[in-house]
């Protein structure tokens, strides 16, 4: 990539200890598995196009070079640590090993964090909790980039450590009884004049987000890494399909699609009416109960046939995503004409 067709950010940096064809591999069949569009020239280089920017390794003498660019400084950020997580489990030699090309400001936090303050904390019905918290720059959230993902202080922890970048460029998380939990959330509500973030948290037994918002109090100070995408479809037509842990992002949707979409909305819920949603005048919405709302994923997959140009936007438990997902690829169904994204996974 020359320097004239390189985007606002980029990066680059040797990865020492892998061979191009295991990382082609490697690469090719993470692109297939998350249905990202990828290009290569086999043998030389191949690159995997995201929304958030693009990656690119090249084979050289001395093995490969990773190439990140992105339009956005947190967005390249976020690339280059999703980078650098993937190799620290299946290569932490190379992981350890990284230097960017722009490395820089070492001891800095990293440009797609910040840190904010809870204002309050409120009952939203009998099984949501909606924090508002004081943040620092929310310029950035907007109807395409819609989560983010908190940073959680482990209970008890009064002096939490914070991520910095290292001299090589990559982010350093706490570890140990510092480490942070690190759960993505919607954006319910982000005002980029007063920076006040408002978000929603379902209260279900044994979840680490349910404990602190449980104990959260104002003044409470804690991290925000973000935003990420999962924005608001392009479409005329729409079906829905969430349990309660997506609520929230339902209803950023319900509230952005024009009046002009139609479709319909389902949501499984230990009651109807669990979350309070805005009126969308084309969108019908259905509650399922449960425990007789049965498999949210099969009702999505029953009704595919009858709603053949409507988007499918679907979120759920991980298992449910995996059999819709496989659905979705064995029919043919574009990826571009559906989200399916898991909100939580059952424990084993």
């Amino acid at each position: 990539m020359t320097r004239a067709h390189q985007p606002a950010y980029f990066a680059a940096s040797p990865l020492p200890h892998l061979t191009y064809p295991a990382v082609q591999e490697a690469v090719s069949g993470y692109a297939r598995q998350h249905e990202l569009a990828q290009e290569l020239d086999d043998g030389s280089w191949i690159s995997v196009g995201t929304s958030y920017g693009t990656y690119r390794f090249v084979a050289e003498d001395a093995g490969v070079r990773a190439e990140v660019s992105a339009s956005r400084a947190d967005w390249h950020r976020m690339l280059k640590d999703n980078l650098a997580d993937m190799l620290e489990h299946y290569a932490p030699d190379t992981a350890a090993a990284i230097h960017w090309s722009d490395a820089e400001g070492a001891g800095a936090r990293p440009a797609n964090f910040q840190l904010m303050s809870i204002l309050s904390v409120t009952p939203l019905g009998r099984n949501f909790l909606r924090i508002e918290a004081q943040a620092q720059d929310l310029s950035s959230f907007n109807e395409d980039s819609i989560h983010f993902r908190l940073a959680l202080p482990k209970p008890g922890n009064t002096e939490p450590e914070w991520p910095v970048v290292t001299e090589g460029g990559t982010t350093r998380w706490p570890s140990g009884a510092k480490s942070l939990h690190r759960p993505v959330y919607t954006a319910r509500f982000a005002d980029p004049v007063t920076n006040i973030l408002t978000f929603d948290v379902f209260i279900h037994e044994g979840g680490r987000t349910t404990a602190w918002a449980q104990s959260a109090s104002p003044g409470q100070v804690i991290g925000l890494t973000g935003p990420g995408g999962g924005g608001v479809p392009q479409t005329e037509k729409i079906s829905i399909y969430s349990d309660e842990t997506g609520f929230p992002a339902v209803a950023r949707l319900m509230e952005a699609l024009p009046e002009t979409v139609s479709g319909h909305v389902i949501l499984q819920a230990g009651e109807a009416g669990a979350y309070d949603l805005p009126h969308h005048p084309g969108l019908t919405v259905e509650w399922a109960a449960r425990p007789d709302g049965g498999c949210l994923a099969e009702t999505a997959i029953s009704a595919l046939p009858q709603d053949p140009q409507h988007f499918l936007w679907f979120t759920a438990e991980r298992a449910q995503t995996q059999k819709l997902r496989a659905h979705c690829k064995s029919i043919g169904l574009d990826t571009k004409a559906h989200y399916i994204a898991a909100y939580w996974t059952a424990s084993q």
